[in-house]
């Protein structure tokens, strides 16, 4: 049986995309996940775990909602994480599959491009 798919998003539905996401990475065997769980660990109940899913649900909600309870720097997060071009080509294919399963087509094509565009950008400025 298929789930309602969100039709809106909200800070609400993303904080759930993105417990979801993750949740799905740990469960994962790949260089993505070795990276998460080298970082931040395996169990997604931990503050640090917790901190990060704060820190995305807010990145996220600036990026779709236009709200600015994100503070950071995202790619400064990830100089020194040994980021390669395949990493971020399986992120995005994980980030895909979650979205998709979630939100409707159109709203999971704003994620997408949203994704991609920061994919891009991040390779560019990592040099991959």
């Amino acid at each position: 049986m298929n789930k309602e798919k969100f039709s809106t998003i909200n800070k609400e539905n993303i904080n759930i995309m993105v417990i979801e996401f993750y949740m799905g990475i740990l469960f994962e065997d790949n260089d993505v996940t070795d990276i998460f769980k080298e970082k931040l660990g395996e169990d997604i109940t931990t503050n640090l775990w917790q901190e990060h899913i704060v820190t995305l649900t807010n990145f996220w909600a600036m990026m779709t909602l236009k709200e600015n309870l994100y503070q950071g720097s995202p790619i400064k997060a990830h100089f020194d994480l040994g980021l390669s071009k395949e990493m971020f080509i399986t992120w995005l294919e994980m980030f895909y599959e979650t979205i998709d399963s979630m939100y409707e087509e159109h709203l999971s094509q704003l994620f997408k491009d949203k994704a991609n565009t920061i994919a891009s950008n991040f390779m560019k400025i990592l040099k991959l």
